[in-house]
C-alpha cells in the first residue's frame, strides 16, 4: 500500500514538473516573426502573375512601411482594379494600398503632351532660349528649370494650358537674378 502511494505521489511530482517546465518554455518561445517584405512581395507577384486578367502585365508590388505601392502599366481600368484587389488578398485590411499603376492611354496621352509642348516651347520666339523641362502625369504638366524673364515664365505657363489633354500646369520656373 505504502509503495502504492509512493508510485502516486511520484507519477504526480513528475505531472507538474513536466507541466510547469512546459509552461516555462512556452513563455521562452518567440511568437512568430511577422514574414518579411520580399516575402509578402513574391506572393502578390505570384497572385498578379496567375491571374488572367493581371499576368501579362509587369505590375511590381513594393511594400514601403504599412503601404504596398502597386507601379506599372495595364492597358484598362479593371485590370488596375484587379491588380488592387489580389493584392488585397494577400495582404488583408491592416495595409493601405497605393494603386500607381497606369492606363496605356494616360501614358500615350503624357508623352504625346510632352512632345507637342516642347516643340511648342523650341518654336516660341519668347520661350526659344529658355531651359525647360517639361514632365506630364495623367495630364498634370509640371515646368521646372531656369528662364531669364517673367515674361518667359508666364509664356511657358500659356502654351502648357493651350495644349490639348492638359488638366492642370504646376509652373516651377525659376526667374534667373
Amino acid at each position: 500500500m505504502r509503495g502504492d502511494c509512493l508510485m502516486k505521489r511520484t507519477v504526480w511530482v513528475v505531472l507538474i514538473v513536466a507541466l510547469f517546465l512546459n509552461g516555462c518554455g512556452a513563455k521562452n518561445r518567440r511568437a512568430e516573426a511577422p514574414p518579411r517584405n520580399e516575402a509578402i512581395e513574391s506572393k502578390i507577384q505570384s497572385r498578379l502573375k496567375g491571374d488572367p486578367l493581371t499576368a501579362a502585365w509587369q505590375i511590381r508590388p513594393k511594400l514601403e512601411g504599412d503601404t504596398v505601392v502597386l507601379t506599372g502599366l495595364v492597358d484598362r481600368e479593371e485590370e488596375r482594379e484587379r491588380a488592387e484587389e489580389l493584392t488585397r488578398s494577400v495582404v488583408g485590411e491592416l495595409r493601405r494600398i497605393d494603386n500607381r499603376l497606369m492606363l496605356t492611354s494616360e501614358v500615350i496621352l503624357d508623352n504625346s503632351i510632352v512632345a507637342k509642348l516642347k516643340t511648342d516651347l523650341i518654336t516660341d520666339p519668347v520661350t526659344r532660349q529658355a531651359d525647360i523641362d517639361v514632365t506630364s502625369r495623367k495630364g498634370i504638366v509640371v515646368l521646372e528649370g531656369e528662364v531669364e524673364s517673367r515674361e518667359q515664365r508666364r509664356q511657358a505657363e500659356a502654351l502648357a494650358k493651350d495644349v490639348s489633354g492638359v488638366k492642370q500646369v504646376e509652373n516651377k520656373l525659376k526667374v534667373q537674378g
